[in-house]
């Protein structure tokens, strides 16, 4: 991605940015609080085209799956798996930039949350 996070920070400033898609009201204040010192053009590029993809399903959900908070281990995992997806593979690169353009347009107001607070 670009950013100089080492693994324990990356996972931890993931497991953070995916707080929002909890089925339970998110504390963006706490949120913030993880991602203190973390360039925001890195935050903003992790949260829409890393975790955005592998957690908006859980809220678009009628019956959400994770209620209090996602694995980190298994967010790492997944993310992993659709980032080698995206190296390996010409159509899912074009397929996930355009669920980027998507989550950015319809998830914003979590990203003008957290944003706001940093």
């Amino acid at each position: 991605m670009g950013h100089l996070l080492n693994e324990p920070q990356l996972t931890n400033v993931r497991a953070a940015l995916s707080e929002p898609f909890n089925h339970f009201p998110t504390d963006y204040d706490y949120v913030a609080r993880q991602l203190k010192g973390v360039d925001p053009a890195v935050l903003y590029k992790i949260f829409y085209s890393e975790v955005a993809p592998v957690c908006f399903t859980n809220i678009a959900a009628v019956l959400p799956t994770v209620w209090t908070g996602f694995d980190p281990n298994w967010l790492r995992a997944e993310i992993e798996k659709r980032l080698a997806a995206r190296r390996r593979n010409w159509f899912r690169r074009q397929y996930d930039r355009l669920l980027v353009r998507w989550l950015e347009y319809n998830y914003d107001y979590m990203w003008k949350e957290i944003a706001s607070r940093l």
